[in-house]
């Protein structure tokens, strides 16, 4: 995974966000397009913002996370930082760690460098606040506060004084505002939460998964079919932590993704094919693990899994 662009506390008026939003059409299998023309897209977008001078781009309004992978991949390709603002569900259930950070341990893995959340304001912080934290101890990259005229912006500030890393940008803001905004922050107490160990915390596009890496179980090998319904369906989660998938061809990962809604596991990937391995770890939306005996390279297979955020096991 490449280091985060690193984010100042405080965003000036010097700062211009692109903002992208949803290409409004699903993904294969729900849909016609298809996760590579998705990439291309985004990169459009974000090219044609890049020549307006924009210093990061937002991702707004995206609510799957295929379509929120394919933006990421496209916008890292331009030196700049990558914000999501993902809608925040207030019945998130703490103990299983819910559909968001899920989301957030595959993005931040892929290289989202900063994350919002968009219910946030100040009717809804109080509520919304114990959730952010929570998901925010198991994420690395900054949390972003947009801050706007519309908010009563300092006593808002103070709602994330104790959510770690938290840059607030007050680009919207005019002269004055951004003046008692500089001021009040340099008051602020902000403090340093430590923040969990999520090097063996897997992903999927339902939810995160705390594995130990000492007492995984793992099923054996399956192969590759176009429809794979009846086999995930049948795989029982009371018994398996982890499926193990042999990917064997270029078009395996492809297949795969078109069958991944029946899987609530995550997914282990064996194969000895290198460009077999990154396309499938391009199509997984979530963090796969990798089976480190699986034939390739090591530094090789420890570039492809950087590059995708995968866990090598």
């Amino acid at each position: 995974m490449d280091i985060p662009i690193p984010l100042p506390r405080l965003w000036s008026e010097n700062t211009k966000p692109g903002i992208i939003t949803t290409l409004g059409e699903p993904c294969e299998p729900f849909g016609e397009l298809s996760f590579f023309k998705m990439i291309d897209v985004f990169y459009d977008k974000a090219y044609a913002l890049d020549e307006e001078g924009a210093t990061s781009f937002i991702l707004k309004g995206i609510s799957e996370l295929s379509e929120l992978r394919a933006a990421v991949l496209a916008c890292r390709r331009f030196d700049k930082p990558v914000i999501a603002i993902l809608d925040i569900d207030s019945d998130t259930d703490e103990t299983s760690g819910g559909k968001e950070l899920g989301y957030l341990i595959t993005l931040e893995n892929l290289g989202l460098d900063a994350v919002g959340f968009s219910v946030i304001d100040e009717s809804e912080a109080s509520e919304t606040l114990d959730i952010v934290r929570y998901i925010m101890g198991y994420i690395h990259i900054p949390l972003y506060i947009l801050l706007n005229e519309s908010n009563a912006f300092l006593s808002y500030m103070k709602h994330f004084e104790s959510v770690k890393n938290t840059v607030f940008d007050c680009s919207l803001l005019d002269e004055n505002r951004r003046e008692a905004v500089r001021k009040y922050h340099s008051e602020m107490n902000f403090i340093a939460d430590d923040i969990e160990d999520t090097s063996f915390v897997a992903a999927n596009h339902l939810q995160a998964f705390f594995l130990n890496p000492e007492y995984i179980t793992l099923s054996q090998p399956i192969d590759i079919e176009c429809d794979m319904a009846d086999e995930l369906i049948d795989f029982d989660d009371e018994v398996y932590d982890v499926i193990t998938v042999e990917i064997n061809t270029h078009d395996d990962g492809f297949h795969l993704s078109q069958n991944l809604h029946w899987l609530e596991l995550p997914v282990m990937f064996k194969t000895d094919k290198e460009e077999a391995l990154k396309m499938a770890l391009c199509y997984y939306n979530g963090r796969a693990l990798v089976d480190s005996t699986c034939g390739i390279d090591e530094e090789n297979l420890k570039e492809i899994c950087d590059e995708f955020g995968a866990i090598i096991y």
